[in-house]
């Protein structure tokens, strides 16, 4: 799957739906919680009501293509078993939630 269908996908599964998602850390760290929407080009991350626990973030996140573009690759090594935090860290501080729409919506 190309970074561009895999994009596709994930937008498509989310329109016109809040849907909420568990991160998928690699270590002993728990998995928390968060929601996503999108407007067709935006997704849209907040908190998460239904489950728990949540994230703590502050604010909502927006995740744009452009920036899924340089993570999608990454997240392909990461499940190769690769050590790739510090790469992706220097390209968003978002990546969690890239990582887990990756891992939930494009199977």
């Amino acid at each position: 799957m190309t970074d561009s269908d895999a994009w596709n996908t994930i937008i498509t599964k989310l329109e016109g739906n809040r849907m909420e998602f568990p991160t998928v850390p690699k270590t002993n760290k728990a998995p928390v919680w968060f929601s996503a929407t999108t407007d067709g080009k935006i997704i849209f991350i907040d908190k998460a009501v239904n489950h728990q626990p949540s994230s703590q973030i502050t604010a909502q996140r927006k995740l744009k293509y452009e920036v899924f573009q340089k993570v999608y690759p990454l997240f392909l090594r990461r499940e190769l078993g690769e050590a790739i935090s510090k790469e992706v860290s220097s390209i968003t501080v978002n990546q969690v939630y890239y990582f887990s729409l990756i891992k939930h919506l494009c199977k």
